[in-house]
């Protein structure tokens, strides 16, 4: 068996607090709720609500998972150990076009802004969008090679000019809302709803970053959590405002023909140097969106290639920067190829939260096996959740996630089919690599159900 070396740095609190913000508060604040608003009508702030239950399961199970086997790429972890091997590989093969989807959403909703405010800006020459998406891409790629240390102290910079920015659009705008804006709530119909719920996800999933940070974070058992409560508070607070301060302002007909909405209204209703830092605000999400994915599901594909269910080489750590530099380059190039022939927005956020949404339900049912399959690490877990708790947050997430996937196949249901075929073609895979193995005398599966030495450590 290949002894794969571990990543050898830690951040504090601090440090992974702002990593899950810029997380979670990305360009997809900035560039969804106009479009969306359009669609659906003024209940698209209702439909941010909804988004909120399968979060707020996500964080439950995160706060559990994670204090009783904190482990890098934990969601790989649990779905491999906690329901089995096949879906345990399956957690990473689904994840990787949906990042590639994810990171092409980013790039264009940053090539969006830009393109605005080059248009508003007179004296700011146009950049072709391809251009703008590489320009994006690349060096967040390159930054995430460098390691976390890099990573976190970027992402700090980036966070604070993202809440200046954000508290410059949410507090002038609460005093020009119009309350007749809001009304009526669903004027195309409920259909609509169902779209925005599920790409309104798209932002909330970073909370889960926590999960695969694992060995990354000084005292995983108590730190994620603290790393939770506090990113929570923050990132829901500024993502309700900006969209309830969003649609009051301006009807939503009006958000809906509008390119870069939230930069249009602060253009609209506010003093220059405001919306410059709203401008800067929405900048700044996309560098924080590219960055945390990048950092994600990065380490998702390594665990999952420590136990060489996906090739082993997506495990290795870079000598010198202490990244899982293989993995950053397999989720990062892919995106830059296919730019040129990149779907809508909206299709792409839906296309990442549909492979969310599948994490959220296996992680569910990892929760649910967790007291019986590892009883020890639940009885004794630094904050652990009443058994009928946890029973109650599994089965809320499994049912919550399954019910929009089935809502969005009726309103998107090729994107539905491309993602089951993956699926099809990974069993295949699976089925292929596991024969591969056994060949020559490793079972694959016996080692996909234990924990590795230092996740032994680690929980116990």
């Amino acid at each position: 068996m290949t002894k794969h070396r571990l990543i050898n740095t830690e951040v504090g609190v601090l440090g992974a607090t702002v990593l899950i913000i810029g997380n979670v508060i990305g360009v997809s604040a900035f560039v969804l709720p106009g479009p969306l608003a359009g669609d659906v009508g003024p209940g698209v702030i209702f439909a941010l609500f909804l988004a909120m239950i399968p979060l707020l399961f996500g964080i439950l199970m995160s706060l559990q998972l994670g204090s009783a086997i904190p482990a890098a790429g934990g969601s790989y972890v649990y779905a491999s150990r906690l329901v089995g091997p096949f879906w345990g590989f399956l957690l990473p093969w689904i994840t990787i076009p949906g990042v590639w989807a994810g990171m092409l959403f980013i790039g264009f909703g940053f090539a969006e802004y830009a393109e605005f405010v080059s248009g508003t800006v007179g004296a700011v020459p146009e950049i072709p969008e391809l251009a703008l998406v590489y320009g994006l891409l690349i060096p967040f790629i390159i930054l995430n090679v460098l390691g976390i240390k890099m990573v976190a102290i970027i992402q700090f910079t980036m966070v604070s000019l993202i809440v200046v920015g954000m508290l410059a659009f949410i507090i002038p705008g609460a005093f020009v809302v119009d309350t007749a804006n809001y009304t009526p709530a669903f004027p195309e119909g409920a259909g609509t709803v169902i779209v925005a719920i599920v790409s309104l996800y798209f932002p909330l999933r970073g909370f889960r970053l926590v999960l695969e940070l694992g060995e990354e974070m000084e005292d995983p058992a108590k730190n994620i959590p603290r790393v939770l409560g506090l990113s929570a508070v923050i990132s829901l607070t500024l993502l309700v405002g900006l969209v309830v301060v969003l649609v009051g302002t301006t009807n939503w007909q009006a958000l809906g023909e509008m390119d870069a909405a939230v930069a249009q209204v602060s253009l609209d209703n506010f003093p220059a140097p405001l919306t410059g830092l709203v401008f800067v605000a929405a900048a700044m999400g996309a560098l924080t969106s590219i960055n945390m994915t990048y950092t994600a599901y990065s380490r998702l594909l390594m665990r999952a290639g420590r136990d060489n269910i996906i090739p082993g080489e997506l495990a290795r750590i870079h000598d010198r920067f202490e990244s899982p530099h293989v993995a950053v380059l397999v989720l990062g190039i892919p995106p830059l190829l296919i730019a040129p022939v990149s779907p809508g927005t909206v299709t792409l956020s839906v296309a990442l939260s549909l492979t969310i949404l599948f994490g959220l339900a296996v992680a569910g049912v990892a929760l649910w096996n967790l007291p019986s399959a590892f009883p020890q690490r639940y009885e004794y877990s630094l904050y652990k959740l009443p058994l009928w708790v946890l029973r109650f947050v599994a089965a809320g997430a499994v049912i919550s996630a399954g019910f929009l996937w089935i809502l969005v196949s009726t309103q998107l249901p090729a994107m539905v089919a491309v993602l089951a075929g993956w699926m099809v073609l990974g069993y295949g895979f699976y089925r292929t690599r596991l024969w591969w193995f056994s060949k020559r005398g490793v079972d694959l599966k016996a080692r996909m159900r234990r924990l590795h030495e230092n996740e032994q450590r680690t929980a116990d």
